[in-house]
């Protein structure tokens, strides 16, 4: 044995005379011995390495990791693994294989992670205590009870009766089997059976030495994977003591809750699986996703890996599905801004500012929709040139001369600009720039034009024209006179006329006199005739309708003479019509309406 390798083993003698509860019920019948082994060999291959390999018959296993660490415990027989197998951790639980189950725990607190399994036997077969390595090894300890009589030694031997045998095909059934590779459909391979078995002789819950009807075991459910690692469960039926089928209301104790049990745990073939859609190719506006086809083996429910392409079969054209598709995120957004306004100051430090604004697709949207990091400054500091300060400033020297041209003066203003502080102090007096100064006399008293006021404009509208006087006048011994043009400069003379109401005139309405009396006598009407004409006496509809004079007027002459006989009568009713009608020039009208006519 190698020295890096310590395992410590015990064997313990046991006559079962009186029962102790560390024992199994088999060692109660037959002298057993307990093994116990601790393994400490610290540095290990990566992955699955024997700690010690459990002989069947073996009851009450007990593996235990000596201090927490990561690595995992598990239970492998000849046909495949009953806890942990194949890379794939099992959650807590009972699993049963190698004719028993094996209750497994791994404390939920990681301060207190330390795996158990235990076992309450007998095994049907050999069975393999492994650990998974992937750190340093604190120390793994195991523990079982174990015949030391030959198998054939039963209870009923001791007791000098001969083994009882009976005729029930339930005997042959155990409560709990391991599927053997390449069982299809969940079918399990009975084992030959174990009269110590821990659920009694042929399956039997409870049986131990009980008489009554009993649970047995009676088959398993179809496995629920063909491959990859499934699970099927034992089903129950009451038996009479002779093996015969009975009702379950018969059996006195509650019906055991089903066992489950793994089968097919043969990895399933490769095959191809259609991948996931990628991400979008872009994040703002259209782009694509992708997806691919792999070549994938299902090893466990928890564990699918790659293998090469060429161990699967070849693609059907059914299965030709698009591999690319256009997506559409939200409209892609940008910062957009204008130019910089103006230094806000004309000397010194001042402030420019910028409008900025997020858009998208050209138009306007909330500034969260674009990248806050990334916004322009919407203003910065701008710098002019340097401020005068404690420094005069003047404006320019007046035009007029004030106080006559030969004693008069010109003046201007004049302003200090203090400094930034009352540290710096004012401006220097002696420094200051005059405010007046003499006027020029070659300018002042020389002669100068003088204008009158405009005259009214000639006409309302088109261009007419207005005037006004232009005199030449020169300042002489304290008054203005006036004087000859030729004393003036001739080049500055104004202008004495210049048009006026250039608007062009709107057009009107042109009428004629008053026509003659339609009638000689009685009542009649005058009449004119009325055009709308523009300013170029041209004909015009731009005249207002409203302010069109009335083209027709009433007028009444010397009453009309009356026939003197008594025959002037109107014949008809409607010769009041007539008369306005103006239809009395007319003979006819005149003798059949004849008093409306000839009527004052």
């Amino acid at each position: 044995m190698p020295s890096s390798v310590y395992i410590i083993l015990v064997a313990a003698w046991a006559w079962v005379y009186s029962a102790r509860g560390e024992e199994c019920h088999m060692c109660r019948l037959s002298p057993c011995r307990k093994v116990t082994g601790l393994f400490t060999r610290s540095r290990l291959p990566m992955g699955y390495n024997l700690i010690a390999r459990v002989p069947p018959r073996a009851c009450n296993l007990t593996v235990t990791e000596l201090q927490p660490s990561s690595n995992y415990l598990a239970i492998r027989t000849d046909h495949g693994y009953i806890i942990n197998g194949n890379w794939a951790i099992l959650p807590p639980g009972r699993y049963m294989g190698a004719g028993t189950g094996f209750f497994y725990s791994r404390p939920r607190t990681p301060a207190e992670v330390r795996e158990v399994i235990q076992a309450p036997g007998p095994l049907t077969m050999p069975v393999d205590v492994m650990l998974i390595y992937q750190s340093t090894n604190t120390g793994v300890k195991y523990e079982y009870w174990h015949p030391i009589v030959h198998p054939d030694i039963t209870p009923a031997t001791l007791q000098g009766r001969p083994p009882s045998r009976s005729s029930s095909p339930l005997r042959q059934v155990l409560p709990a089997y391991q599927a053997r590779p390449g069982v299809e459909g969940g079918a399990v391979d009975p084992l030959p059976p174990d009269p110590r078995s821990s659920l009694g002789a042929g399956g039997v819950v409870g049986a131990g030495e009980s008489t009554g009807p009993s649970w047995r075991v009676w088959k398993f459910t179809p496995c629920s994977r063909t491959c990859g690692g499934g699970q099927q469960q034992t089903v129950y039926i009451c038996t009479s003591p002779a093996g015969a089928i009975l009702s379950d209301d018969v059996c006195g104790s509650p019906k055991p809750p089903p066992q489950t049990v793994h089968c097919n745990p043969r990895p399933c073939p490769p095959s191809w699986q259609l991948g996931e859609w990628s991400q979008c190719s872009v994040t703002c506006g259209s782009g694509v996703m992708t997806r691919t086809w792999a070549c994938v083996q299902e090893v466990t429910p928890t564990l699918t890996r790659s293998v090469p392409p060429a161990t699967c079969p070849a693609p059907l054209r059914a299965t030709m599905v698009p591999l690319i598709q256009p997506c559409t995120m939200a409209p892609c957004t940008k910062w957009e801004v204008t130019a910089w306004t103006q230094c806000s100051v004309e000397c010194g430090t001042g402030l420019k500012t910028r409008q900025v604004t997020c858009r998208a697709d050209g138009r306007r949207v909330g500034a969260d929709e674009c990248n806050i990091q990334e916004k322009p400054p919407s203003q910065q500091l701008c710098h002019a040139h340097s401020c005068a300060h404690h420094t005069w400033f003047y404006t320019d020297w007046s035009e007029e001369c004030f106080g006559g041209c030969e004693d008069g003066v010109q003046r201007r203003r004049v302003w200090c600009l203090p400094g930034v502080n009352s540290v710096e102090g004012e401006c220097d007096l002696t420094q200051r720039p005059p405010d007046t100064r003499p006027c020029p006399l070659p300018n002042a008293c020389a002669a100068a034009w003088f204008t009158g006021p405009w005259s009214p404009c000639s006409d309302e509208c088109g261009n007419g024209t207005r005037s006004r006087e232009v005199v030449c006048v020169v300042f002489l011994r304290g008054t203005f006179r006036a004087t000859l043009d030729i004393e003036c400069d001739a080049t500055a003379k104004p202008n004495d006329s210049q048009t006026c109401n250039p608007d062009p005139c709107p057009p009107h309405w042109y009428y004629t006199d008053w026509s003659a009396c339609s009638r000689t006598c009685g009542r009649g009407t005058k009449t004119r005739a009325v055009q709308c004409l523009d300013q170029h006496q041209q004909l015009s509809t731009r005249c207002s309708i409203a302010d069109k004079p009335v083209t027709a007027r009433p007028c009444v002459e010397k009453p009309c003479n009356k026939p003197s006989d008594r025959s002037c009568v109107d014949r008809f009713r409607n010769c009041v019509m007539v008369q306005q009608a103006r239809l009395c020039r007319y003979s006819y009208y005149r003798s059949v309406c004849c008093a409306s006519c000839f009527q004052q």
